[in-house]
């Protein structure tokens, strides 16, 4: 009974990562952290959103005002089911400041903390819905 249990539990969890995902794409190329975790994690991903079951969206809002220190922009992964255009999902909203050390740039580093510590688990918990 445990080994049926334990496959079971096996196939359960390939079949997950078997569906498929679209990053799309940034104006600035902040999804590649988000693309680069889902990939070192084994999820499958496509070229082509009309090939997808899913659509993962990268945001990021803020405005860099010269004059005030500390502006802070944030940003979430949002993740869709493409058919429907519903909303399954989406991270915790993280924020992080523009320097000149990133280039007046937060979104890479927005990215990098929400693949980090909340990508896996948001995504986990959309698809099992």
């Amino acid at each position: 009974m445990k080994v049926k249990l334990l496959a079971f539990a096996l196939l359960a969890s390939l079949s997950c990562k078997a569906q498929k995902f679209f990053v799309a794409p940034t104006e600035k190329g902040f999804e590649s952290k988000i693309i680069d975790k889902m990939k070192y994690k084994g999820y499958q991903l496509v070229d082509q959103k009309q090939d997808a079951d899913y659509l993962i969206e990268c945001l990021v809002d803020g405005q860099y005002k010269a004059v005030k220190f500390g502006s802070m922009f944030k940003g979430f992964v949002k993740i869709s089911d493409r058919k429907t255009g519903q909303e399954l999902a989406r991270t915790k909203e993280v924020g992080k400041s523009p320097s000149v050390y990133n280039g007046f740039q937060a979104g890479p580093k927005i990215m990098a903390v929400i693949a980090e510590k909340y990508l896996i688990k948001t995504i986990d918990s959309a698809i099992t819905k």
